[in-house]
């Protein structure tokens, strides 16, 4: 069986076994939960409550118009005296009522005039059921307030008018409303309860219906999921067995496949990595070879070359004077073009092998002011900034060598009458020499190959002098940057680790 389809079986019990325990469980909790919904007995206590609340309110209703259709007829005509609030104290205690309010009629809109509570009661607030009054009047001449009022209002002569009632909770009408839904809500109920059982049934069946499909869908997907990259990961290793170091596979799917993903393709970086530096280096030691011959092979006539030139210098006296002149221009031009390869295979000779560095303390600034002094250059002007010291380890003979290089590419590139600037700067656990021209700067090509040997844009360079910057700054542990400057023309940096300083 393959990986895909064992993992297909797995996820489909991991997923199916808790669905029938959960199924089961759900049926056994709906049938005694419906139990619990519905029992014998409860409706009809409903209905009680409704009854009896209905009976208490009539009564309530009934007793409030009475006394007050008896209090109008006996209290007209109105305001009222003290004895006839006593007589409505007794008679409030004795029919069970809260108060009775007096009101009256002023342009057509009725007011509380007096309020009277029953013997010993202590009102709280005065009532103000005057704007309710119109209506009751032209109706049932009951009041329900929504603060939880019942009343009944009487006429007591022209522009008179008599409320009572009593106060109940602010909810008290609320409630009672919901007590008839709760029973028309349970006598729904008992209907549903017999079909219950049926639908519960049949909505358990279709949800495990529905999670049997989502499971297998899940875990196909799952399963493809995980055993897709695995084969992909297979075919790849299978072409970096053969040597195709530029395989990479996609970082998808769990994190755990992402991660491997991810740990593939660094491999295979590192290994294209490795396998670039290796041929890099075996290019570089073929090109030290190169250059350690080629210095050898320039040096050998050298010496008797020059000294052929300087004999003949001596004897150019003895040439006809009107072709002194040209000759000794001749030997002069010759001597230089000596002096050229000499510096070509000296170049050469160090290229081919770097002495080891011997690393003292050395201040980074002095060493550079020290190799611009030596540039004397007479079409342009050479400028060093320093912003302090610049604590360094490294050799002194080396790095004024790589200072050197740096000056003489910025020179050479310089047009007449231009200016190189270099800076020396701390920053961080670094100290930098920044060498900058107004040159025709690098091309986007040649940035590319500009640390190769033999790599140059001048017609008689060696193309070693970058390359030699590179391997010094490389045995400092440091590096070389190379890049275009605003304006126009480069800038190359030599970049090393700053000395610790104590204290």
């Amino acid at each position: 069986m393959s990986l895909r389809a064992r993992l297909l079986v797995a996820f489909l019990a991991l997923a199916l076994l808790p669905t029938l325990v959960f199924a089961i469980f759900t049926l056994d909790q709906l049938n005694r939960s419906t139990d619990l919904w519905y029992r014998p007995g409860v409706d009809q206590a409903l209905d009680s409550a409704v009854e009896v609340t209905r009976t208490a309110l009539t009564r309530l209703e009934a007793t409030a118009l009475e006394r007050a259709d008896h209090w109008a007829a006996e209290l007209h005509p109105l305001p009222l005296d003290a004895a006839g609030r006593t007589w409505l104290r007794d008679g409030l205690r004795d029919a069970g009522l809260d108060f009775v309010l007096v009101c009256e009629q002023s342009d057509g809109t009725w007011r509380v005039v007096e309020q009277v509570v029953p013997g010993g009661v202590l009102a709280a607030d005065t009532l103000d059921l005057a704007p309710e009054i119109d209506a009751a009047l032209a109706g049932s001449r009951l009041l329900r307030s929504p603060r939880g009022v019942l009343a009944a209002v009487s006429a007591a002569g022209p522009g008179a008018a008599i409320v009572t009632g009593v106060r109940l909770t602010p909810d008290f009408f609320v409630r009672v409303e919901e007590i008839g839904q709760a029973r028309g809500y349970y006598g729904r109920l008992a209907v549903l309860v017999d079909l219950q059982h049926r639908w519960v049934w049949l909505l358990v069946g279709t949800l495990v219906v529905l999670v049997v499909i989502t499971a297998v869908v899940l875990a196909q997907a799952l399963s493809r999921q995980m055993a897709e990259p695995l084969v992909t990961l297979t075919g790849a290793f299978g072409r970096v067995a053969e040597g195709d170091l530029a395989t990479r596979v996609a970082e998808t799917g769990a994190p755990e496949l992402r991660a491997l993903a991810t740990s593939f393709n660094t491999m295979t970086g590192r290994l294209a990595e490795a396998r670039e530096g290796l041929a890099r280096a075996e290019r570089e030691a073929a090109w030290r070879d190169v250059a350690r011959r080629l210095a050898h092979e320039i040096k050998n006539p050298l010496t008797p070359m020059r000294l052929s030139l300087h004999r003949l210098q001596k004897r150019a006296d003895s040439v006809p004077e009107r072709e002194r002149g040209a000759v000794r221009e001749s030997l002069a031009a010759l001597l230089q073009e000596v002096e050229h390869l000499t510096r070509l295979a000296e170049q050469f000779s160090q290229y081919a092998r770097l002495p080891e560095p011997r690393l003292e303390p050395l201040d980074l600034a002095e060493v550079t002011r020290s190799a611009a002094a030596l540039h004397e250059p007479g079409h342009l002007t050479l400028r060093v900034a320093s912003a302090g010291p610049a604590p360094v380890r490294g050799d002194r003979l080396l790095l004024s060598r790589a200072v050197h290089n740096l000056l003489l590419n910025a020179c050479e590139a310089s047009p007449d009458g231009g200016t190189v600037e270099v800076r020396v700067e701390t920053g961080g656990a670094e100290a930098r020499v920044d060498v900058l021209d107004r040159g025709p700067g690098l091309s986007a090509e040649l940035a590319e190959r500009v640390f190769e040997p033999y790599v140059s844009t001048k017609n008689r360079g060696s193309g070693l002098g970058l390359s030699l910057v590179r391997d010094i700054a490389a045995q400092h542990g440091g590096r070389v940057e190379l890049g275009n400057r605003d304006g126009g023309g480069a800038r190359a940096s030599l970049v090393l680790p700053l000395e610790p300083t104590n204290g």
